[in-house]
Protein backbone atom coordinates (compact mmCIF):
# COMPACT_ATOMS: atom_id res chain seq x y z
CA UNK A 1 0.00 0.00 0.00
CA UNK A 2 3.00 2.31 0.36
CA UNK A 3 2.07 3.41 3.88
CA UNK A 4 0.64 2.09 7.14
CA UNK A 5 -2.92 0.98 6.24
CA UNK A 6 -4.19 2.15 9.62
CA UNK A 7 -3.47 5.76 8.64
CA UNK A 8 -5.32 5.74 5.30
CA UNK A 9 -8.23 8.21 5.34
CA UNK A 10 -11.78 7.17 4.42
CA UNK A 11 -14.49 9.84 4.62
CA UNK A 12 -12.49 11.86 7.15
CA UNK A 13 -11.46 8.97 9.43
CA UNK A 14 -8.44 6.68 9.41
CA UNK A 15 -9.10 3.01 8.76
CA UNK A 16 -8.03 2.31 12.36
CA UNK A 17 -10.63 4.80 13.58
CA UNK A 18 -13.38 3.07 11.56
CA UNK A 19 -12.64 -0.18 13.42
CA UNK A 20 -12.27 1.58 16.78
CA UNK A 21 -15.60 3.38 16.31
CA UNK A 22 -17.40 0.08 15.66
CA UNK A 23 -15.80 -1.37 18.81
CA UNK A 24 -16.83 1.69 20.84
CA UNK A 25 -20.41 1.40 19.56
CA UNK A 26 -20.36 -2.23 20.78
CA UNK A 27 -19.45 -1.05 24.28
CA UNK A 28 -15.68 -1.59 24.22
CA UNK A 29 -14.02 1.04 26.42
CA UNK A 30 -10.30 0.33 26.24
CA UNK A 31 -9.12 0.27 22.64
CA UNK A 32 -5.40 -0.02 21.94
CA UNK A 33 -3.65 -0.14 18.59
CA UNK A 34 -0.58 -2.35 18.45
CA UNK A 35 2.37 -1.79 16.16
CA UNK A 36 2.48 0.56 13.23
CA UNK A 37 2.32 4.31 13.52
CA UNK A 38 0.70 5.88 16.60
CA UNK A 39 -2.94 6.76 15.96
CA UNK A 40 -4.41 10.13 16.86
CA UNK A 41 -7.20 9.88 19.44
CA UNK A 42 -6.33 6.23 20.18
CA UNK A 43 -3.95 4.66 22.67
CA UNK A 44 -1.13 3.22 20.58
CA UNK A 45 1.54 0.85 21.83
CA UNK A 46 4.52 -0.65 20.05
CA UNK A 47 4.36 -4.33 19.29
CA UNK A 48 5.69 -6.21 22.34
CA UNK A 49 7.10 -8.90 20.05
CA UNK A 50 8.29 -7.07 16.91
CA UNK A 51 8.93 -9.14 13.83
CA UNK A 52 6.85 -12.11 14.98
CA UNK A 53 3.81 -11.44 12.82
CA UNK A 54 0.17 -11.47 13.86
CA UNK A 55 0.54 -14.52 16.10
CA UNK A 56 3.38 -12.97 18.07
CA UNK A 57 1.43 -9.73 18.44
CA UNK A 58 -1.64 -11.66 19.62
CA UNK A 59 0.35 -13.61 22.20
CA UNK A 60 1.95 -10.37 23.42
CA UNK A 61 -1.47 -8.69 23.71
CA UNK A 62 -2.88 -11.63 25.71
CA UNK A 63 0.12 -11.58 28.03
CA UNK A 64 -0.20 -7.81 28.50
CA UNK A 65 -3.97 -7.31 28.67
CA UNK A 66 -5.64 -10.67 29.35
CA UNK A 67 -8.77 -11.20 27.24
CA UNK A 68 -8.57 -9.24 23.97
CA UNK A 69 -11.03 -8.39 21.24
CA UNK A 70 -8.96 -8.14 18.08
CA UNK A 71 -9.51 -6.82 14.60
CA UNK A 72 -7.03 -5.68 11.98
CA UNK A 73 -7.25 -2.08 10.78
CA UNK A 74 -7.81 -3.12 7.17
CA UNK A 75 -11.46 -4.17 7.61
CA UNK A 76 -13.04 -0.73 8.03
CA UNK A 77 -16.60 -1.90 7.31
CA UNK A 78 -16.69 -4.19 10.34
CA UNK A 79 -19.86 -3.43 12.28
CA UNK A 80 -20.87 -2.85 15.84
CA UNK A 81 -23.18 -5.85 15.48
CA UNK A 82 -20.32 -8.22 14.72
CA UNK A 83 -18.38 -7.05 17.77
CA UNK A 84 -21.49 -7.25 19.96
CA UNK A 85 -22.12 -10.82 18.80
CA UNK A 86 -18.50 -11.80 19.46
CA UNK A 87 -18.58 -10.33 22.98
CA UNK A 88 -21.90 -12.01 23.81
CA UNK A 89 -20.65 -15.38 22.51
CA UNK A 90 -17.48 -15.06 24.58
CA UNK A 91 -19.45 -14.22 27.73
CA UNK A 92 -21.74 -17.22 27.35
CA UNK A 93 -19.34 -19.73 25.79
CA UNK A 94 -16.77 -21.95 27.41
CA UNK A 95 -14.20 -22.07 24.60
CA UNK A 96 -11.07 -19.90 24.82
CA UNK A 97 -11.69 -18.16 21.49
CA UNK A 98 -14.63 -16.71 19.55
CA UNK A 99 -13.90 -16.12 15.86
CA UNK A 100 -15.79 -14.44 13.05
CA UNK A 101 -16.61 -16.27 9.84
CA UNK A 102 -18.08 -15.05 6.58
CA UNK A 103 -17.31 -17.00 3.45
CA UNK A 104 -14.28 -18.27 5.40
CA UNK A 105 -12.82 -18.24 8.91
CA UNK A 106 -11.42 -14.88 10.09
CA UNK A 107 -8.84 -15.85 12.76
CA UNK A 108 -7.72 -12.24 13.29
CA UNK A 109 -11.22 -10.98 14.07
CA UNK A 110 -12.58 -12.23 17.36
CA UNK A 111 -12.13 -12.45 21.07
CA UNK A 112 -9.26 -14.41 22.54
CA UNK A 113 -9.51 -15.21 26.23
CA UNK A 114 -6.39 -15.24 28.38
CA UNK A 115 -6.79 -19.04 28.51
CA UNK A 116 -5.85 -19.20 24.81
CA UNK A 117 -2.30 -17.95 25.40
CA UNK A 118 -0.91 -21.43 26.20
CA UNK A 119 -2.42 -22.98 23.04
CA UNK A 120 -1.08 -20.14 20.90
CA UNK A 121 2.37 -19.99 22.53
CA UNK A 122 2.85 -23.74 22.12
CA UNK A 123 1.92 -23.51 18.44
CA UNK A 124 4.24 -20.55 17.97
CA UNK A 125 7.13 -22.47 19.55
CA UNK A 126 6.41 -25.30 17.11
CA UNK A 127 6.76 -22.93 14.14
CA UNK A 128 3.22 -21.69 13.49
CA UNK A 129 2.94 -17.99 12.64
CA UNK A 130 -0.83 -17.57 12.52
CA UNK A 131 -3.70 -18.64 14.78
CA UNK A 132 -5.37 -20.51 11.91
CA UNK A 133 -2.41 -22.92 11.88
CA UNK A 134 -2.97 -23.77 15.55
CA UNK A 135 -6.64 -23.55 16.46
CA UNK A 136 -8.97 -26.48 15.94
CA UNK A 137 -12.78 -26.37 16.05
CA UNK A 138 -12.73 -27.54 19.68
CA UNK A 139 -10.89 -24.30 20.58
CA UNK A 140 -13.38 -21.75 19.25
CA UNK A 141 -16.99 -20.72 18.83
CA UNK A 142 -18.12 -18.90 15.70
CA UNK A 143 -20.06 -15.73 14.95
CA UNK A 144 -21.27 -14.96 11.42
CA UNK A 145 -20.54 -11.78 9.49
CA UNK A 146 -21.22 -10.67 5.95
CA UNK A 147 -18.45 -10.70 3.37
CA UNK A 148 -18.68 -6.91 3.17
CA UNK A 149 -18.13 -6.49 6.93
CA UNK A 150 -14.87 -8.42 6.82
CA UNK A 151 -13.58 -7.23 3.45
CA UNK A 152 -9.82 -6.75 3.73
CA UNK A 153 -8.40 -3.71 2.01
CA UNK A 154 -5.01 -4.90 0.80
CA UNK A 155 -4.28 -3.06 -2.45
CA UNK A 156 -4.45 0.54 -3.62
CA UNK A 157 -7.18 -0.52 -6.06
CA UNK A 158 -9.34 -2.01 -3.27
CA UNK A 159 -8.84 1.15 -1.23
CA UNK A 160 -9.85 3.40 -4.14
CA UNK A 161 -12.95 1.26 -4.81
CA UNK A 162 -14.01 1.47 -1.17
CA UNK A 163 -13.34 5.20 -1.00
CA UNK A 164 -15.38 5.71 -4.19
CA UNK A 165 -18.27 3.57 -2.91
CA UNK A 166 -18.33 5.43 0.42
CA UNK A 167 -18.34 8.74 -1.42
CA UNK A 168 -21.17 7.58 -3.68
CA UNK A 169 -23.22 6.31 -0.74
CA UNK A 170 -23.09 9.77 0.88
CA UNK A 171 -24.54 11.50 -2.19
Amino acid sequence: MGQDKATLMLSGRTMAKWVADAMTQAGVNNIVTLGGEPQPDLVSLPDTRPGTGPLGALIGALETFGDVLICPCDVPLISQGVFTSVIEAAMTGEKPVVLVQSDHLQPLIGLYKKAAVDILATGYEQGARGPKQILTPRDFDLVDATIEEVQNINTPQEFEQLRDSLGASKS
